[in-house]
């Protein structure tokens, strides 16, 4: 089974407090949100972060290899599946010119190629939230709230519609971005021909202050 999973890794421990809002100020979410958005994304390159490889090391230059065999049911973890992805990825990636593409050998019939970052792969990389291979980008303009929600005890969840700046062309590419359906609003925020889709959600205060658990800008799609 394929597995598709988005991480939040907002660093929000430092994040003033903002007073109390009504369902009914949706001018002030909006400042709010924006403003929550860009203290987690001070330089506006990194609303959204993509895995290609290994998370936690940096693996480049990497030569692939090619699993094959049957899937132990126990493990919810397709290996297989996984590894043909990753491969698939480095090549859409080497075409937009972020990987150097070398061929190194063969097994069997099939070509085992080398790939390593280039100079404009670099560009996108960020190792300070994780530490393995990612490339970020983009920066959440809040266009309209949409919507208040207080039904979960203690929660509260505030939508809202966004575009976003800072899109490079490799990820407009639908080979590379339908690669990520774990984020949903992908599409609509890379292409822009649409308002794409988000959510902050907040935690209730003793003092009904409003404290910011899970937000837009700090996506970790895999």
């Amino acid at each position: 089974m394929k597995k598709h999973l988005t991480i939040n890794s907002l660093l929000l421990g430092s994040l003033l407090l903002l007073p109390l809002l009504t369902s009914c100020d949706f001018n002030d979410y909006k400042t709010r949100i924006q403003e929550e958005n860009d203290y987690n994304n001070p330089t506006g390159n990194k609303a959204v972060c993509l895995a290609v490889g290994d998370l936690y090391a940096d693996m480049y230059p990497y030569t692939i290899h090619y699993l094959e065999g049957e899937i132990d049911p126990k493990d919810p973890y397709d290996k297989i599946d996984a590894n043909n992805e990753l491969n698939l990825k480095l090549s859409l990636y080497a075409k937009e010119g972020l990987f150097t593409e070398e061929l190194v050998g063969h097994d069997g019939d099939k070509p085992l190629y080398r790939y390593n970052l280039t100079d404009e792969g670099r560009k996108y990389l960020d190792k300070t939230w994780w530490g393995g291979t990612n490339f970020c980008f983009g920066r959440i303009v809040v266009d309209k709230i949409d919507g208040v929600d207080n039904q979960l005890q203690g929660m509260r969840m505030v939508y809202f519609y966004y575009h976003m700046e800072n899109v490079p062309n490799w990820i407009k590419n639908k080979d590379i971005y339908s690669l990520y359906p774990g984020y949903g609003g992908l599409e609509a925020a890379v292409l822009g021909d649409r308002p794409a889709p988000g959510t902050h959600y907040y935690s209730i205060q003793y003092d009904d202050s409003l404290k910011l658990t899970v937000g837009a800008s700090g996506h970790y799609v895999l």
